[in-house]
């Protein structure tokens, strides 16, 4: 049952805006990661249909041990379109299963009233635009180098080609040095060469911050990632650095700072020195950070704009015009405070890139 109260807590954050879906996902423990990433997508596809047979079938007003919405959309998901609730007997699934014919019911009336004759007729399709991003791999060359990743790739069936017109297609990008891009539709969170470090999954437009920075490959850079987690520009800079001088990677969230050590050891980040604290309680003139030469600023941002193939699944909830006036207001005022922090930790011959976002 803790994985179902695991993925509750994550549709809870999504829910309060605390990140964007692949963001969110990314700082779940790793081991059970791709199970509960599965079940929290699943449920977002389908959270209109199982929100109103939950409403319908009186489930939550009926139990009082079922106290989350979100608890309750991810057990109902599995009971009605996943073969059933994967836990031992325990009060939670019972009330869950006391309500069972009354669920199936409601199910089965929705499916009449829209024509469906197949569950996946009931899911909220796809951004569109979003199969248009090609699916973007870095090359960790800290590993291994491009002419070596692209070489294995073509060993492997892949062709040097359009991505948009084979699956097998791939091509290497013509702004960021060591980014390759392929098919919207090739994964490879199972791919040997993700899982030893080998390749990063990072979206072109995550890899222009650290590529921009450019810190030097020599013992003489000291770089400061301000907002280190999930790592994917952290391991940029590494590699950039080419695991020489220093490069302090802040993050203050607990979790998030699990995901980052993970992702480091993983990419063979040598030169990193993850510091599981908040950047703006970082005192400016402490002598381990005199000698910072560059810092790298990427913020929290509102997401207005950004296109992926995940976030459609949270637009169909419209924020009140004036809720959102007052979060971007405090997103404002925090990336202000994070610039002007970042700014107090320079002197006029150090280099930095702030990356803010509205």
């Amino acid at each position: 049952m803790n994985f179902y109260f695991e993925a509750a807590k994550t549709l809870d954050r999504l829910e309060s805006k605390q990140g964007s879906i692949k963001g969110v996902l990314a700082t779940l423990p790793e081991k059970d990661r791709k199970r509960t990433a599965a079940l929290v997508i699943e449920t977002l596809k389908y959270k209109a249909v199982l929100t109103d047979i939950i409403t319908q079938a009186k489930l939550l007003k009926e139990e009082r041990k079922i106290t989350s919405h979100n608890l309750a959309l991810v057990l109902v998901h599995d009971l009605l379109l996943s073969g059933g609730i994967q836990a031992g007997d325990g009060p939670i699934k019972q009330a869950i299963l006391r309500h069972k014919t009354r669920l199936n019911g409601e199910f089965q009336k929705i499916k009449i009233k829209r024509g469906a004759k197949a569950n996946t007729e009931l899911a909220q399709t796809g951004d569109q635009r979003a199969a248009r991003i090609p699916r973007y791999v870095r090359v960790n060359t800290l590993v291994w180098s491009t002419d070596e990743a692209v070489k294995s790739l073509i060993s492997r069936g892949f062709t040097v080609s359009d991505p948009f017109e084979s699956e097998v297609g791939f091509s290497i990008d013509k702004h960021i040095p060591d980014l390759l891009s392929f098919s919207p539709s090739t994964t490879f969170h199972e791919d040997p060469s993700y899982k030893a470090g080998k390749i990063i999954l990072q979206d072109k437009a995550s890899c222009f911050p650290a590529a921009v920075l450019a810190p030097p490959a020599n013992d003489s850079s000291f770089v400061i990632d301000a907002t280190s987690a999930p790592g994917n520009k952290t391991s940029h800079l590494s590699a950039l650095m080419k695991n020489k001088g220093k490069l302090f990677a802040f993050e203050r969230d607990r979790k998030r700072f699990t995901t980052l050590t993970t992702m480091l050891s993983r990419a063979g980040c040598k030169n990193v020195e993850p510091l599981n604290v908040d950047f703006l309680t970082v005192d400016p003139h402490d002598p381990k950070y005199t000698r910072v030469t560059h810092i790298l600023l990427d913020p929290s941002c509102s997401g207005s704009g950004i296109v992926n193939r995940l976030d459609h699944l949270l637009e169909t909830e419209i924020e009140e015009e004036g809720d959102q006036e007052d979060r971007l207001k405090r997103l404002a005022s925090f990336q202000v405070m994070m610039v002007k922090h970042a700014m107090r930790c320079m002197s006029p011959l150090f280099i930095t890139i702030v990356r803010v976002r509205r």
